[in-house]
């Protein structure tokens, strides 16, 4: 990494002071991030520029596009969609990796001031356990998990704005990816499941801070993808952690693989929703997850579940039921069940609990109430169900 020409200018001018760096310093770091981590931006604008061209479309005049973009999954994405969404987690667990270090430090009047010391920590946190192998992030078909880096502040200094560190240089070293390369660059968002947005070189960091690894999202000039700024976090890495501060260099993290199976079972959100099956049963379940608009609880949810199943005769028969929750953490709900008769009213059938046990098998086990008239099916225990397909920009792996 540190081979680039900008930096043997950055080397020539040391400040005198032991640990901080001349403002030379700040603008090479500056110019040396922006060169590796804009290639991706750059790429995309080179190919929106062509697709322009092809279209007959004039320089510096606005496009054809007057609709934003619908939802769809991330090709480039760096962990299952249905892992985690905003807040990412302030506590690390399981197999971490830490070091404290010193981050490149200004005042508000953009002076450079001694460097502030801060805990680095690099963990994963499990994901799904689908088990597919032909994922942009998971070659193998193992346990998937998201990769986090969280940067903390001494209690002392949290949230103190007079004087703040900023964000280092994210490069990783895997296969035959290294430190050098373009390819190296790491996008560390501080929301999840996002495209572009990434932590900026030399922004603040007033408050202790998790971010989640991604990659840029980028493409050759053919229009293909270029998948060389695939970095699979699930497997071993270094990452290389720069402060750009003059005399001291690069702090590396190693992770090794990652070994763990996967959540045992999912959180019950709007990646449960779908259709599920089980031919031997001759059964199906359309499994709705729905926002409750309610201030006072505005982490509610509400399941709707419809299970068309056959009677003691044979013919179709409707069991619904739903219920509202509020943890959102939740990975089983008990669902009151009831069955429908003419014009549409309902009688009460019992109850099933439900969880999503991966991403492609739903769980439910059913408690009928006794004394269910003929020809009112009657069954109890665990039935498993298997996903047919997901709603678009819900991708659950």
């Amino acid at each position: 990494m540190k081979a680039l020409h900008l930096l043997t200018f950055t080397a020539a001018v040391l400040f005198a002071v032991p640990g901080l760096a001349t403002d030379a310093d700040l603008t090479a770091a500056r110019e040396y991030h922006e060169s590796a981590a804009a290639t991706a931006r750059a790429r995309l604008a080179l190919l929106g520029a062509a697709a322009a061209k092809a279209r007959g479309d004039s320089a510096k005049v606005m496009g054809s596009h007057t609709n934003s973009g619908t939802p769809l999954v991330n090709e480039f994405r760096a962990y299952p969609p249905s892992c985690a969404a905003w807040p990412l987690p302030d506590k690390a667990s399981g197999t971490t990796v830490s070091r404290r270090m010193a981050l490149y430090t200004r005042d508000m009047s953009g002076n450079v001031v001694t460097p502030e010391t801060v805990t680095i920590t690099l963990w994963r946190v499990p994901c799904s356990s689908s088990g597919a192998a032909n994922l942009p992030y998971n070659t193998d078909g193992g346990g998937n998990a998201m990769t986090l880096l969280r940067i903390d502040r001494d209690a002392g200094n949290e949230g103190r704005t007079d004087r703040f560190p900023t964000f280092p240089l994210l490069n990783i070293q895997q296969g035959g990816i290294g430190f050098n390369d373009a390819a190296s660059a790491v996008r560390a968002a501080s929301e999840p499941n996002t495209f572009v947005s990434d932590g900026p070189y030399d922004a603040p960091v007033f408050v202790s801070t998790t971010y989640a690894l991604e990659n840029y999202y980028t493409v050759k000039s053919s229009g293909a993808l270029d998948l060389d700024y695939i970095h699979l976090y699930g497997y071993a890495f270094s990452l290389a952690i720069d402060p750009f501060i003059s005399g001291s260099g690069a702090t590396v993290l190693a992770m090794g693989d990652y070994t763990g199976s996967g959540l045992a079972a999912l959180p019950l959100d709007g990646y449960l929703a779908a259709q599920y099956f089980n031919p031997a049963l001759s059964e199906g379940v359309i499994v709705q997850v729905a926002e409750g608009y309610d201030g006072s609880h505005p982490a509610r949810r509400q399941v709707i579940i419809d299970l068309l199943t056959l009677d003691t005769n044979g013919n179709p028969f409707w069991i619904v039921g739903s219920a509202a929750f509020d943890p959102t953490s939740a990975t089983t709900l008990t669902i009151p069940l009831a069955y429908l008769i003419n014009g549409n009213a309902t009688r009460d059938w019992g109850s099933a609990q439900l969880s999503l046990r991966n991403c492609n098998k739903l769980s439910m086990t059913f408690t009928p109430r006794s004394g269910l008239p003929l020809p009112v099916p009657v069954f109890s225990g665990n039935t498993l169900y298997d996903r047919i397909f997901t709603a678009n920009g819900m991708m659950c792996e």
